[in-house]
């Protein structure tokens, strides 16, 4: 996550607006129909693989791997031929030529792979090489895009640049697949016809509210380039990088803990609440902060990008209720209550689409914001119903706690004028400081939600909180 920051802060810097723009709108279009063409298998396989994986039954796993790939190479073909069959539209329209939109292509089918490629590895919990795939990909895209813009290929140097990173995670992701079932013998206990029905039925859940989210969210910046222009699309872009980022970075444990949740037979509802605490914890003083330091954050990507701010700031309030949301939904697909999913998915995602074409045209970068902070609050509401349906206990006091805090540092920061970095690195330490002693962090939380993690990651981290905890909180 942060070298995507650094992919756009570095671009941002050695070309203009304009160019970040149409490569964003470029990014966002490919997103979507990425998006389309995946049919949920990644998510869909997850709830299957985790219980094969748990059970060392590696034939089935490897069943439904086949039968993922298979309804995935479904969705790639017919995106595809809709993007070649829209490509006169998106030329007419956003100046998209032949060979940007090759490139659009290109990032739509190395992306879904990369995407059911990775849930694989994260759902075997063989996650020790994630980091070093992530990285290499991540510096090579970097380096690529530089190169090119530099040479003078603009819009084109981007995304070409940004599509290597899919291009080369998914060389990578085969050869450790290839790796992980290489020793897989005997005959499996599941045919590849009730995989692929089983993944079909648990993927179309949450592909439909996938779709309209990944709408929602990118959505926001073709709108912003068809009403405002390229460059404050490339704005509007920028904050929204840095809000989803902050959520993607944070939502690495929901996508951990998925199947491992998802083949437990008691508990689930205790962890679904301790992962969804310490992501809270992880993602709610670093927003908060970020919201009183909007411009200095936004400059740090250049001069043109302060206006942008105002639009950051209301994007990151809808952090608290997208990952509320995420756990509660987290638990329900779990279950296997697909329904209740799909409300979820539905209740964020419609009003925030719609809204888009009503606020934009009105209020340009802030009225996309507004919609979608409109949607994550609609989606809160659902979420926290269906909560009361399934037993899960939400402690709303530790959520007061967690978010206000951060917010008693950062505010008299600002209001003295403290340097952005020095009052953010401040509003963070002073925060956990007071979660600690207050025991809105405790053991239990840390050992459940990180024991989803890699042994040689979740055991130096809990021993390293624990003996800071210890100076502070006697009871820990």
């Amino acid at each position: 996550m942060v070298l995507g920051y650094v992919f756009w802060v570095v671009l941002s810097k050695i070309t203009t607006a304009d160019v970040i723009g149409i490569s964003s709108t470029i990014v966002s279009i490919a997103t979507i129909f990425f998006t389309a063409a995946t049919l949920g298998v990644s998510t869909g396989v997850q709830r299957f693989l985790g219980k094969s994986f748990s059970e060392n039954k590696f034939q089935d796993s490897q069943v439904y791997v086949k039968a993922s790939i298979a309804l995935m190479a479904i969705g790639i073909v017919t995106s595809c031929v809709v993007v070649l069959i829209l490509g006169d539209w998106l030329h007419h329209v956003f100046g998209i030529g032949l060979k940007l939109l090759v490139v659009s292509i290109v990032i739509i089918i190395f992306s879904a792979i990369y995407t059911l490629f990775r849930s694989v590895v994260i759902s075997s919990l063989d996650t020790k090489r994630l980091p070093i795939i992530m990285i290499f990909s991540s510096v090579a895209k970097l380096v690529l895009a530089i190169a090119l813009v530099l040479i003078g290929f603009g819009a084109f140097g981007v995304t070409l640049g940004f599509a290597f990173f899919p291009i080369s995670a998914t060389i990578l992701f085969t050869i450790l697949l290839i790796m992980i079932f290489k020793k897989t013998a005997g005959n499996p206990e599941v045919t590849f016809k009730s995989a692929f029905r089983n993944v079909l039925a648990a993927s179309i859940v949450s592909w439909i509210p996938s779709i309209i989210f990944t709408t929602g969210v990118h959505l926001g910046t073709i709108v912003v380039f068809g009403a405002n222009g390229a460059s404050q699309a490339g704005v509007y872009f920028i904050a929204l990088t840095i809000v989803t980022g902050i959520s993607a970075a944070t939502g690495v444990l929901f996508t951990i803990a998925y199947p491992a949740i998802s083949s437990m037979e008691d508990g689930r509802k205790r962890l679904a609440w301790k992962i969804t605490k310490l992501t809270l914890l992880i993602a709610a003083p670093i927003s908060y902060s970020i919201i009183f330091y909007s411009k200095e954050i936004m400059q740090l990507f250049g001069h043109g990008y302060i206006s942008g701010s105002s639009t950051l700031e209301i994007l990151l309030i809808s952090t608290f209720p997208n990952i509320a949301a995420t756990g509660i939904n987290t638990l329900a697909y779990s279950y296997g209550n697909y329904r209740q999913v799909l409300a979820i998915g539905l209740a964020s995602n419609i009003p925030r689409v719609l809204l888009y074409f009503i606020l934009v045209p009105i209020y340009g970068g802030d009225g996309a914001a507004y919609s979608f902070l409109i949607g994550a609050v609609t989606g809160l509401i659902i979420s926290v119903i269906i909560a009361k349906k399934i037993g899960m206990r939400i402690f709303w006091k530790d959520i007061m706690f967690i978010l206000f805090v951060p917010i008693i540092f950062s505010y008299p920061l600002h209001h003295f004028e403290i340097n952005g970095i020095v009052a953010i690195a401040v509003t963070l330490v002073a925060s956990y400081l007071i979660f600690l002693k207050i025991g809105i962090i405790t053991r239990m939380d840390m050992e459940d939600s990180l024991g989803v993690l890699p042994k040689n990651i979740g055991i130096p981290m809990l021993s390293l909180v624990s003996k800071i905890a210890k100076k502070f909180n006697r009871s820990y």
